[in-house]
């Protein structure tokens, strides 16, 4: 799938930042949904889901807990949870506009109800199909299955971009993990696009067995042989084993990172929570 997103002028594609008041929110995610915007000269639109109301929850048992002593009654909680909730909401959202603005891009908001998976769907072809979902959510264990649901279930979403909790200066590269030919092509288009100022294509294969490295490499080599801005890193087949690349992606810091969900680097569930803990850059993954 091409990891790519539609300028604005187009109207068949955007950033998607979903946005999560229940969650701490990661600004990197937001400063990467922002340059990725901005690169492709794409809007960003924002989604909260906004929480059921007392009367969706029904018969679902419930507890009303005063650190004051009084005993507060249902109307009272729902509506200061639901106060509480929006303040979360409109903080996030004036930090993407603000964060936007500086980048000059063009910023819109969007709250619904429901299903996640089903409004980013919506959302997508509605306008699309070439959006990029954006995940404030931060690195945990149901990460890798949001993603999953996503690359799965919004068929107008050609990638996802989620970020770690490391908050420390990135450089100005790109590291691209390549795992097959057929993306290659396509995600060393979006690396390009990412690329900030003066920075360098890093291209790291990631591949089980000797044969298929050797053969992913030499179409690397033949592609990029004309580019010099790529740094092609010498390695060797993982061997189904993952987690091979995570030492060389933390030294080198890049501002992005873009690779396969669900292959060979991150095909295990905890591989992207390990790599997330640790990488300072977002990751843009693609199916």
């Amino acid at each position: 799938m091409i990891a790519h997103v539609a300028e604005a002028s187009e109207a068949s594609g955007r950033v998607v930042l979903w946005l999560d008041p229940d969650t701490v929110g990661m600004p990197q995610t937001i400063s990467a949904a922002v340059a990725i915007a901005k690169a492709y000269s794409a809007d960003i639109e924002t989604l909260v889901l906004e929480a059921p109301s007392a009367d969706e929850v029904g018969d679902v048992p419930t507890a009303h807990v005063s650190l004051l002593g009084r005993a507060l009654g249902p109307t009272v909680v729902t509506t200061c949870l639901t106060h509480v909730r929006r303040s979360l909401s409109e903080r996030l959202q004036r930090d993407v506009v603000e964060r936007a603005a500086h980048a000059r891009v063009d910023v819109r908001h969007t709250a619904a109800r429901g299903d996640a998976i089903d409004r980013l769907s919506e959302m997508c072809l509605a306008r699309g199909p070439w959006n990029i979902v954006a995940v404030s959510r931060p690195p945990s264990p149901e990460l890798s299955g949001i993603i999953s649901s996503i690359l799965a279930n919004v068929s107008g979403a050609t990638g996802v971009v989620v970020a770690g909790r490391d908050g420390k200066p990135c450089g100005a590269d790109v590291a691209v993990v390549i795992e097959d030919t057929e993306r290659m092509p396509s995600m060393l288009r979006a690396a390009e696009r990412l690329l900030p100022d003066g920075g360098r294509i890093h291209v790291m294969i990631s591949a089980e067995t000797a044969q298929a490295y050797d053969d992913v490499e030499g179409h690397a080599r033949l592609l990029t042989a004309n580019g010099s801005r790529y740094v092609h890193h010498r390695g060797s087949a993982n061997f189904g084993v993952s987690g091979c690349l995570d030492e060389a992606l933390f030294r080198l810091k890049p501002a992005f990172v873009i690779a396969r969900f669900g292959g060979s680097l991150l095909g295990q569930v905890r591989a992207l929570t390990r790599l997330l803990s640790f990488a300072p850059g977002p990751m843009v993954l693609v199916r």
